[in-house]
C-alpha cells in the first residue's frame, strides 16, 4: 500500500472501538482503542500520553472474557486526542489470546 497512512507499519492495524484502561507513573486515565494489531494500538481518551512514557494497558477485547493485560507499552506518537502505543512487554499467555483476536479481524477486513 503505497502511499497511505499505514506505510512503514510491520503490521496492519484494524479499527475497532474497545474500552482500555492505561496507567503509568504519572497517570491513570480510560479511553477507547480506536485500531489495534498484535503489536501495538491506537488509543483515543480525554487523557494523552506523551510520546516515550511507558504505561500498563487493561484491553477489553471481548464483553463477558477477562481482559488482556499488557504488563508494558511505549507511546510512539500522540497528538490532541490520541496516542499509539507499541506493545514491550506481554505475558505469553495474554499474547496468545491476542493473537486470535486479532487473526479474526484480518478474516473480516
Amino acid at each position: 500500500m503505497t502511499g497511505s497512512l499505514m506505510e512503514g507499519r510491520k503490521h496492519t492495524r484494524f479499527a475497532v472501538q474497545l474500552p482500555v484502561l492505561f496507567s503509568g507513573d504519572q497517570l491513570s486515565d480510560g479511553g477507547t482503542i480506536l485500531n489495534v494489531s498484535a503489536e501495538g494500538c491506537a488509543i483515543t481518551s480525554n487523557t494523552v500520553a506523551g510520546v516515550g512514557v511507558y504505561l500498563q494497558l487493561t484491553m477489553q477485547l471481548r464483553e463477558r472474557e477477562e481482559p488482556i493485560l499488557v504488563d508494558l507499552a511505549a507511546v510512539r506518537w500522540a497528538s490532541a486526542t490520541r496516542f499509539g502505543v507499541e506493545f514491550i512487554k506481554i505475558r505469553p499467555e495474554e499474547r496468545e489470546r491476542l493473537k486470535p483476536f486479532v487473526r479474526a479481524l484480518e478474516s473480516t477486513s
